[in-house]
């Protein structure tokens, strides 16, 4: 009696077309690489920041150019902020440390202030250099400074303090506690969430590098 072969015929084609698919997919060049994880988000595709005209906290012009051909780090708040803003600048100081004992370059780090009206740049010089005297505080008009928020995808609203008025000199500023990494081009590249820890922005800081030359 002749055997029947046709079950592993069909095994054979099935298993045939399976690695020709996965051979296919794996050199498909038009599907996008997922981004690797990090506390926070790479984004698959950058995002294009617009112009902008900011005071850093040395009077000078602070522009879009001043985030070309390096990496940086943007965190906004403001120098009477009570607590998020000095724990994340702390947070910052020891990143900057770690990477320099790690001997990786530290990426630029700037404190946007959206406090124009109290932050004066001597104001932010006395406060930013009690951090590290590498960082960067810039601050700008309100209409500058939302538009400038809008493009990071940040938030802040004045707020009012103990008194209970918006208006009253005791207000306070809400803002976001993510940390935005911008690439070389002075793109968006990820946004790096709480809670901040300075091995983890290396981690993602690194991660987002690599990505980034790779795509």
């Amino acid at each position: 009696m002749q055997e029947n072969n046709t079950p592993t015929l069909i095994l054979i084609v099935s298993a045939v077309i399976a690695l020709s698919a996965g051979v296919w997919f794996g050199f498909d060049s038009s599907r996008p690489v997922a981004p690797p994880q990090i506390q926070g988000v790479i984004l698959p595709i950058a995002k294009t920041v617009n112009e902008f005209n900011l005071t850093d906290h040395k009077n000078n012009s602070f522009t879009l150019k001043n985030l070309e051909n390096k990496w940086s780090l943007l965190f906004v708040g403001y120098t009477q902020c009570p607590d998020i803003c000095p724990m994340v600048l702390n947070t910052l100081k020891q990143t900057h440390k770690l990477m320099k004992e790690q001997q990786i370059i530290p990426p630029q780090t700037v404190f946007i202030s959206i406090d124009p009206e109290r932050d004066t740049p001597d104001t932010l010089a006395k406060y930013i250099n009690y951090f590290n005297k590498d960082f960067i505080a810039v601050t700008g008009e309100s209409n500058e400074l939302k538009k400038v928020a809008s493009n990071l995808s940040v938030y802040f609203k004045k707020a009012a303090g103990s008194s209970g008025d918006v208006e009253a000199d005791d207000y306070l500023m809400d803002h976001s506690s993510s940390i935005v990494l911008i690439n070389p081009k002075g793109e968006l590249q990820s946004f790096l969430t709480a809670p901040h820890i300075p091995a983890q922005i290396v981690d993602s800081v690194q991660r987002s590098q690599i990505y980034y030359k790779e795509n």
